[in-house]
């Protein structure tokens, strides 16, 4: 049964200075208040990183079916977090380029437009960033690591260190809003769709990218899926999320899913290109518009 945007009905949330994040409980979700669900995932022993996470489990809520990770995880997301991303170098990562022709296909009847404010939410290593920067837009980042920030700083780059919740009383500054695998991270979801649709000017960009439950490698990696876990506190399909942006004032432009395999196997590629066409591959890529 496909979804309804009744389920994800707008929730009562002060905007500005005085919005609130809501914390994380995992008996009760975040994104339409139900405390009833069903368990999908039991991860008895589970690696991740260096360490191992111990009776951790993957519920469904029953009335919005989004899911989320019980109990919470907290990471610090300092230094050694970012390490697998310092290993990486310079490299960006070809979804995130064609994120970035997804919007600019987008604002071709802005193509002209100049002195366009940028925002990154999650601005980690800013990779971001220096995209937007050479495509001549003024970029700030912000990111709740102090290690990210700093980072970035030492690039040249504006930041701010934090959550995203009271970090501007005004409203409608930015044209862009890049929001990268930052909001299955969060413990309030709505509130930074919310947030991130204030500071946005009438008729801006929302670029969201997220992982997608609803995907085939999940379906064949099962437990084995590495999205499963991680950090993440609650898992989105492209359908559930599609209708959470619209429910908050949003008018999504494009989506698109992605996969990120290179299978030695002919057919397993096509399967998997075909997979990514029709919408259900790992990544999540969506350009929306404030209404």
């Amino acid at each position: 049964m496909p979804y309804r945007l009744q389920c994800f009905p707008k929730l009562h949330v002060s905007v500005g200075k005085n919005m609130k994040e809501k914390p994380y409980q995992a008996a009760v979700c975040n994104i339409c208040g139900c405390a009833e669900y069903r368990r999908v995932h039991h991860f008895k022993d589970w690696p991740i990183g260096s360490g191992l996470v111990q009776d951790v489990s993957v519920v469904q809520c029953r009335h919005c079916k989004v899911r989320r990770r019980m109990p919470e995880i907290i990471d610090d997301y300092e230094e050694e977090y970012h390490q697998q991303y310092t290993d990486q170098g310079q490299f960006i990562h070809p979804h995130q380029l064609y994120h970035f022709a997804d919007l600019m296909t987008t604002r071709l009847t802005q193509f002209k437009a100049t002195n366009i404010t940028f925002l990154d939410v999650g601005c980690s290593m800013g990779r971001a960033l220096k995209i937007a920067t050479a495509l001549g837009f003024q970029v700030t980042g912000l990111d709740v690591s102090r290690w990210a920030c700093e980072y970035c700083a030492k690039l040249g780059f504006t930041t701010r260190q934090g959550e995203l919740i009271g970090q501007w009383k005004e409203s409608e500054l930015f044209e862009i809003v890049h929001c990268c695998h930052t909001i299955e991270h969060v413990p309030d979801p709505i509130a930074y769709l919310k947030e991130m649709h204030r500071l946005l000017k009438p008729g801006g960009q929302l670029m969201l990218a997220c992982p997608n439950y609803a995907s085939l490698p999940r379906l064949v990696y099962k437990k084995k899926w590495i999205w499963c876990l991680d950090s993440h506190l609650v898992q989105f399909t492209a359908k559930q999320m599609r209708a959470l942006l619209v429910a908050h004032g949003f008018e999504v432009l494009s989506l698109r899913t992605h996969h990120g395999y290179a299978p030695r196997t002919r057919w397993k590629k096509w399967l998997l290109d075909k997979a990514a066409a029709l919408g259900f591959a790992d990544g999540l890529n969506i350009i929306a518009m404030r209404r």
